[in-house]
């Protein structure tokens, strides 16, 4: 659940009797509520080929500890979520969520999710990547060795996802590198990021105006306090709609840029992957004549629907 901008949590809907009853039967019956449809957020999720799911086990003999499974706000050695007197309570979750504020040490699911498992031992790494992108739940377990010392430690996972189709991948290693070589072979390389981008990032929502930005700018030489790139938020737009600038709170910004750059600094303007729903945004405009969105499951609707972060009726897109 989210905790929002003002420090109110979102809170589950309370789900009809007549949703209750449609999700447990629609699409030619069902044991349970959400079997063959889920509603949520006034939103309606079918599932065509109804109560489906797919898992694997993995287990790790003679490890004892797990790494991987990011994001989530937990420790780096994966506490335990399963066997006896588990850390957490729930699995840990893959969902892809932009939370304003989330709660620490905890298997909630934040910006993004990679279904991997490093295992690493004295002389040994190997890897799991489970190849699937939909929302999946993960569970750790350890165990110890037993007392006759005939038995190591071992770590294992459980994983199950609500779709999709059996693709696990193991990584053999031995090594650390070889492993991660392994993964990147399966997945690709980072692109090489420029220097710059490697310093010191200056980024708040959000700067008011020219003058704020100066401001910041300014308090940063004061200090000698080293920082490469500054970002804008999406306040600098004209009504939220990217590529655009707000002519009366940034009437300037190719001179805002040049100060920056004349210094060393770069600046950034953040572009989401929405674009605002606007019938005179040329952008939308034109993203829709081409057929550029997203579309709806049929293929027909272009995908519509709300930023949390802007409280503004969007459209996703490809990008």
């Amino acid at each position: 659940m989210a905790i929002y901008e003002d420090g109110s949590r979102e809170e589950k809907a309370a789900t009809s009797e007549v949703e209750s009853v449609e999700g447990g039967s629609s699409g030619g019956g069902g044991d349970g509520d959400g079997f063959w449809e889920e509603s949520f957020g006034g939103h309606r999720d079918s599932k065509p080929l109804g109560p489906a799911a797919v898992g694997v086990d993995v287990a790790f003999p003679g490890s004892r500890h797990l790494y991987g499974l990011p994001e989530h706000a937990s420790s780096l050695a994966l506490p335990t979520t399963a066997g006896q007197q588990p850390h957490y309570s729930e699995p840990y979750r893959l969902y892809t969520l932009d939370v304003f504020e989330y709660e620490l040490d905890e298997p909630m699911a934040l910006y993004g999710g990679i279904p991997m498992v490093l295992s690493h031992t004295a002389d040994r790494t190997v890897g799991a990547f489970w190849f699937n992108p939909s929302e999946t739940f993960v569970d750790v377990e350890q165990r110890a060795a037993a007392s006759d010392n005939n038995n190591k430690d071992s770590a294992s996972t459980h994983w199950i996802s609500e779709s999709g189709i059996m693709d696990l991948m193991l990584l053999p290693g031995p090594s650390p590198k070889d492993t991660l070589r392994q993964f990147t072979q399966l997945v690709g390389t980072q692109a090489l990021p420029p220097i710059f981008a490697l310093g010191y990032h200056q980024c708040r929502w959000n700067y008011k105006d020219e003058r704020d930005v100066a401001a910041v700018h300014a308090k940063f030489e004061e200090i000698n306090f080293p920082y490469d790139v500054l970002w804008l938020d999406i306040e600098h737009t004209d009504g939220k709609r990217y590529f655009t600038w707000d002519s009366a709170l940034f009437p300037n910004p190719k001179a805002m840029i040049e100060k920056l750059a004349a210094q060393g600094r770069k600046m950034v303007t953040i572009i989401d992957p929405h674009l605002k729903r606007d019938q005179n945004y040329y952008i939308h405009s034109e993203a829709t004549a081409k057929g550029l969105y997203v579309k709806s499951k049929d293929g027909t609707d272009d995908y519509d629907g709300w930023c949390w972060c802007v409280l503004q009726h969007i459209k996703e897109t490809c990008a």
